[in-house]
């Protein structure tokens, strides 16, 4: 970690999460690093391609889900939220299956 933030640069988010992945970020969370610097960290490790917006009214969460990891780069934004426990070993098997 040993990083220096400069606060001034920073911006204020507000963002929903489930309750499963607010307490795997408390579990990695500590002295000298906060959720948001594994919030931040996980961004910079993920190359966030564009991709299509889904509407929660006209559609279902599955759908939703499924077209927001297609724009991503698949393997590697996968690998990292199970690296950083922001998915189950469950979540991450049935996603990687989708992948094939």
């Amino acid at each position: 970690m040993g990083e220096i933030i400069n606060m001034e640069k920073l911006s204020r988010l507000t963002v929903q999460i489930r309750k499963d992945q607010h307490k795997k970020l408390k579990d990695k969370a500590g002295p000298g690093v906060s959720i948001s610097y594994l919030v931040r960290h996980a961004i910079d490790s993920t190359d966030i391609a564009p991709y299509s917006r889904v509407s929660f009214d006209k559609s279902s969460y599955a759908e939703y889900e499924s077209n927001s990891i297609d724009g991503l780069k698949k393997i590697h934004a996968l690998i990292t939220l199970k690296k950083y426990d922001v998915i189950t070993d469950d979540e991450f098997s049935t996603i990687r299956k989708r992948l094939d």
